[in-house]
């Protein structure tokens, strides 16, 4: 008895992995994947994203102040969608992200935390910074976060303008 399960548990296994779906013969002519883009864009529904903002003013911050921001979406459409890559402009920011497949109606998050150090000036310097979300089996397939921050040096710190061979009143 126990070799015939040995021998019937990878057989089932094998069919429940490889699934009983079937495919209607649409699902092969409306597949647009080429060698160069392998993704299908017509593969059913899809999730959609909509953001609470995608643009955050920090305000004033002193240099070497970390400061965060969470920006929030939900998925709008009809499918489970998730996030394939977040990519920062620089080092000074550290995206952290939703990693979880977001159903359709649910949230999910990108938290931005800046790192102000050395990027500020006496009479402030203004930081525009940038974080580039890419979702899968979403209509949207990217979006741009941005944040600025008005980064303030202590008075007798140089800055940015100083250190480029002028001073802040263009002299």
């Amino acid at each position: 008895m126990r070799k015939t399960w040995m021998l019937i548990l990878p057989l089932v296994a094998t069919m429940w992995a490889c699934g009983s779906g079937s495919f209607e013969t649409e699902d092969i002519e409306e597949n647009t994947a080429t060698a160069t883009d392998p993704k299908n864009k017509n593969k059913g529904p899809m999730g959609d994203v909509v953001f609470k903002d995608t643009v955050f003013m920090f305000g004033d911050v002193k240099d070497g102040e970390s400061v965060q921001h969470t920006y929030t979406f939900k998925n709008t459409g009809e499918a489970p969608l998730s996030i394939a890559n977040v990519v920062a402009q620089c080092g000074c920011t550290t995206p952290e992200y939703t990693h979880e497949v977001v159903a359709p109606g649910e949230s999910g998050k990108v938290t931005a935390t800046f790192n102000s150090s050395n990027r500020g000036g006496p009479g402030g310097i203004l930081n525009e910074k940038s974080i580039t979300v890419t979702f899968e089996n979403s209509k949207t397939t990217e979006v741009v976060l941005k944040f600025k921050a008005n980064v303030i040096a202590p008075e007798g710190s140089v800055s940015e303008e100083e250190l480029m061979g002028g001073d802040e009143h263009g002299h």
